[in-house]
């Protein structure tokens, strides 16, 4: 089993500033723009045969049979980049993302 956690790279802090500066049309835009994404990143999953277990936010968390072929232009949506970790189950997967992220996001990290 391959499963993929992916999470969206700065999207708290844009929206912290937008909040923090009362830009309310900024934050919408960011919003549609997240959630655009996700749902580009879910269909792109489903495509390829994958169980989705959560899609919200700025986060997917999705399984498969099969690898499923990941790579950081697809990770690259729009304005927004996202991390993602990739694992033998849930926790390597969540593991392998908390590894991109600290290693300076948009990144794909695997823990198989």
């Amino acid at each position: 089993m391959y499963f993929y956690a992916i999470d969206g790279d700065d999207i708290g802090a844009k929206l912290e500033k937008f909040a923090l500066l009362g830009d309310l049309k900024s934050i919408q835009m960011l919003s549609e723009e997240v959630c655009e994404s996700l749902v580009q990143l879910k269909t792109y999953f489903e495509e390829n045969s994958a169980t989705i277990v959560f899609c919200g936010g700025d986060s997917l968390l999705a399984y498969s049979k099969h690898e499923i072929d990941l790579n950081l232009e697809r990770l690259s949506l729009g304005g927004l980049t996202f991390s993602a970790g990739i694992g033998a189950n849930c926790c390597d997967a969540t593991l392998a993302l908390k590894k991109a992220k600290g290693l300076g996001k948009r990144r794909i990290e695997v823990i198989l």
